[in-house]
């Protein structure tokens, strides 16, 4: 996944029409954006996961800034696919009110198809891939949200926003009961950086 969001593996195609609407909600609700979302997928022969997608929304469109959101709430990120239908509604709640001035920070929010009652001290351990531990856990979808605050404290989400998903449903050991388990991450020691 990481090599994916960084670019390293060169995509076999690209599919047009995706569209995704942003909002957010907290002390205030911006106006929702909706922008064309830049898809290409890759073929990985590894294991039985189906071959990843990746979205990128560049947040450009909206201004130099980006899109302006509460210092604490949701966000809302809907992915559309080119017929209209929604393919993942992502909300991710978070809280920057101790950000200072001219930083940034970023969000990975990460949801996984888990064996019910694993714990969850192993679903967030990052080193850790998919498959490796006793039960098998699968990565479903990944959205990456990039953060600054301006010189007056406003918090934008900037440059892009980075989606992970798949076009095929996952496949597991049907044996084993599973479950849908978001976590979410962030910077730690530095929180934010400038």
């Amino acid at each position: 996944q990481e090599s994916i969001l960084k670019g390293c593996f060169a995509p076999s195609g690209r599919i047009e029409g995706f569209t995704a609407e942003i909002g957010a909600s907290g002390s205030y609700c911006p106006q929702h954006a909706t922008l064309p979302v830049d898809v290409t997928y890759f073929d990985i022969s590894e294991h039985s996961a189906p071959s990843p997608f990746l979205g990128v929304i560049d947040l450009e469109a909206l201004g130099k800034k980006g899109y302006s959101v509460p210092k604490a709430g949701t966000i809302q990120v809907t992915l559309f696919n080119p017929n209209k239908t929604v393919v993942k509604m992502f909300l991710v709640t978070y809280d920057f009110q101790d950000m200072p001035a001219n930083h940034m920070t970023f969000l990975r929010h990460r949801i996984f198809l888990v064996p019910v009652g694993e714990e969850e001290g192993a679903a967030t351990a990052s080193n850790n891939p998919p498959g490796t531990g006793p039960l098998q856990r699968v990565l479903c979808y990944l959205m990456h949200l990039r953060f600054h605050s301006s010189k007056s404290g406003k918090i934008y989400l900037h440059d892009n926003i980075r989606l992970l998903f798949s076009r095929k449903s996952i496949e597991v050991d049907s044996g084993i009961p599973y479950e849908l388990k978001s976590f979410t991450e962030m910077p730690r020691n530095p929180c934010y950086s400038p």
